[in-house]
């Protein structure tokens, strides 16, 4: 079974270069495929000076989010070469080991578990599993003032979660994450309705409801530059409005969310931007 490296890449050739240089040398990778979406031609460009007999490519028409550019590249390779792991990857992703890679692909192998992924190392802190919450909990969070009055407890593990080799959790980031392709055609791939915002949530949902679970490997760690890609292509008013949209969907269609919670979570958008509109600089 080959194991194949997925890059989503937008408007970011440095990170993605630097990424693939970065693993280029990895024997436990089989190749490393880059789905470009839809970034401007002088990316583009760039992006084909990566050569390598390792390295494919595929360059997407348009932006039609980072799930959907993670269903084309997996369909590609699933048709492509049969049965693979996937380790599918922000372009803003530093690997600290080869060794971490082998034992997330190793533990993505037991048939028990559908998802995998390290502890990231983000904004000077670390970050790992969380905890699905109810949607009126999730809105709480979002709220400024508010979420500095709800106990970290309430969608994040205690440190001893932690304390093993691996560790179950509701949800992982899907900024890295590692997936086979049985289990990607299990949950007819990823959820398209949402362009960007939630994907993980929605990912881990999909999975555990096949009875599998989604596994932290507590000893493999990868830096995470954070949405490098989005900050420099998405206004701050229009990224709030997309994190709104996917919330709303994922706890509508996913997380059974009542009238109140549905009315609840469109009352704060449109709080939220108003209060973006005026204060933005």
């Amino acid at each position: 079974m080959k194991n194949c490296f997925i890059i989503i890449n937008y408007n970011d050739y440095q990170s993605t270069k630097h990424l693939v240089d970065n693993i280029i040398d990895y024997e436990c990778l089989d190749l490393i495929l880059i789905v470009d979406n839809d970034s401007k031609i002088s990316e583009k460009e760039l992006l084909k000076t990566i050569r390598n007999k390792k390295v494919e490519k595929i360059f997407n028409e348009m932006n039609m989010g980072y799930s959907t550019a993670i269903n084309i590249g997996t369909r590609y390779l699933t048709e492509k070469y049969g049965k693979c792991n996937f380790i599918i990857s922000n372009s803003d992703i530093v690997i600290l080991s080869e060794q971490d890679i082998q034992h997330m692909i190793d533990t993505l192998n037991d048939k028990r578990i559908g998802l995998v992924g390290p502890q990231l190392l983000e904004l000077g802190h670390i970050s790992r599993g969380y905890k699905n919450i109810k949607p009126y909990m999730d809105v709480l969070l979002n709220t400024p003032i508010i979420r500095n009055f709800i106990g970290e407890s309430t969608y994040l593990y205690d440190e001893e979660h932690y304390n093993n080799k691996i560790s179950y959790v509701d949800v992982l980031s899907s900024s890295f994450f590692l997936i086979s392709s049985d289990t990607m055609q299990k949950i007819n791939y990823m959820d398209e309705s949402v362009f960007l915002y939630y994907e993980d949530y929605i990912l881990a949902k999909k999975v555990k409801n096949l009875g599998l679970e989604v596994a932290i490997y507590n000893d493999a760690k990868v830096k995470h530059l954070y949405s490098v890609s989005v900050d420099k292509s998405i206004a701050e008013v229009n990224k709030y409005k997309l994190l709104k949209e996917s919330q709303y969907y994922y706890h509508t269609i996913y997380n059974d969310a009542n009238s109140f919670e549905k009315g609840l979570m469109k009352f704060m958008r449109r709080l939220g931007v108003i209060r973006r509109m005026i204060f933005r600089k």
